[in-house]
C-alpha cells in the first residue's frame, strides 16, 4: 500500500514539459559550513533527451564535500533524476548557486529547461535587526558640573589595547609553536578512508589549507587553477611542486565530482602521493635552511 502511494506521488510530480527543480537547505549559513543542494530532473513520457543529466559541469566551481548516487524513477508518465550533494559556504555575502540545465525533444521540438535562482545568504543575517522600540521622552535633571572624564575614557581606551595587543600575540605564540605541516600530518592521520568520496574531500581540504597558510590566501575557497596562480607569485614553492600539487587536486576534484560511488582503492594511492609531496617539499626547504647556517 505505501508503495503504491509513493509511485502515486512520483507519477503526480512529473511535469507536463522538462524541467529542472533546485533547492538548498538551508538558506542562512555561516562561512565554512554547508548545505544539502538537491537537483531534481524530470521529463514526460515521450519526450527524450541526447544524454543523462549530469549537474557535475554546473557545481564545478564549488566546493562539494560529499555526492550521493544518483536517484532513478521510470515510470508510465515519464523520468526522474535526483542528485543529492553537500556543499560547503564560500565567502560571506549573497551566494547565487549554479543553475542547472535539461533540454529534451518532443512532439513539438526541442526545450531547454533551466533551475530558478537559488540565493543562500552566507556569513550575515538575512533579515534586517529587530530593535527596541524608542522610549517617551522625559525632562532631564540641572545637568551637574563638568566633570573630567578625559583621563577614565583615555585609562579605558589604554588597557583594551593592552589586552587586544596581549590576546593576539598570545594567538600568534600558539599558531607559531604548530607548522602547517604538523597540521596537515595530523588532518592525514584522521582522514577517514572507509568512504573514497569522503577521503578525496578531506585529502584535498587539507592540501588546499596547507598551500593557503604557507602562501598567505585563502586555500580551501580556491580552485586548483587559482592556487597554482597564487604559488606560481611566491618563492615558498618550485614550480615542480606547484604543478604536481595541481594536478593531484584536480585529480581529486574529478573523482569527487563523479556521479557513481568511488571505492576507497582508488583514492588511497592519491593519499600517500599527498603524502610523499608534504615530505617531499618539507625536506627540500630543511636542507636549503640548513645551507645557509654559517
Amino acid at each position: 500500500m505505501r508503495v503504491g502511494i509513493l509511485a502515486l506521488l512520483a507519477t503526480a510530480l512529473m511535469a507536463a514539459e522538462p524541467r529542472v527543480d533546485l533547492a538548498a537547505s538551508p538558506a542562512t549559513v555561516p562561512v565554512g559550513q554547508t548545505i544539502e543542494v538537491v537537483i531534481t530532473y524530470t521529463w514526460p513520457a515521450g519526450w527524450t533527451v541526447a544524454r543523462e543529466p549530469d549537474p557535475s559541469a554546473d557545481l564545478a566551481g564549488q566546493f562539494v564535500t560529499r555526492a550521493a548516487p544518483v536517484e532513478r524513477a521510470s515510470t508510465g508518465e515519464g523520468e526522474r533524476r535526483v542528485f543529492r550533494y553537500t556543499v560547503a559556504a564560500p565567502r560571506s555575502g549573497a551566494w547565487a548557486l549554479p543553475r542547472p540545465t535539461l533540454t529534451a525533444t518532443g512532439p513539438s521540438g526541442a526545450l531547454t529547461s533551466t533551475a530558478s535562482e537559488v540565493v543562500i545568504q552566507v556569513g550575515a543575517d538575512s533579515a534586517p535587526p529587530k530593535l527596541p522600540a524608542a522610549k517617551a521622552l522625559r525632562i532631564l535633571p540641572p545637568e551637574p558640573p563638568a566633570v573630567r572624564w578625559w583621563p577614565w575614557a583615555a585609562g579605558a581606551a589604554a588597557l583594551v589595547v593592552i589586552a587586544g595587543l596581549a590576546f593576539w600575540l598570545r594567538r600568534r605564540a600558539v599558531a607559531a609553536r604548530i607548522p602547517p605541516v604538523e597540521v596537515a600530518r595530523a588532518a592525514l592521520t584522521r582522514l577517514d578512508q572507509r568512504d573514497g568520496k569522503t577521503a578525496a574531500a578531506g585529502l584535498s581540504l587539507l592540501l588546499r589549507t596547507y598551500a593557503g597558510t604557507i602562501g598567505g590566501f585563502d586555500g580551501p575557497g580556491q580552485t586548483p587553477r587559482e592556487i597554482g596562480f597564487a604559488l606560481a607569485r611566491i618563492p615558498a614553492f618550485t614550480a615542480d611542486e606547484t604543478r604536481v600539487l595541481v594536478r593531484l587536486l584536480e585529480r581529486l576534484d574529478d573523482l569527487r565530482w563523479t556521479p557513481a560511488d568511488l571505492p576507497a582503492e582508488q583514492v588511497l594511492p592519491m593519499v600517500s602521493e599527498g603524502r610523499m609531496w608534504l615530505d617531499a617539499r618539507e625536506a627540500r626547504v630543511a636542507a636549503e635552511a640548513e645551507a645557509k647556517k654559517p
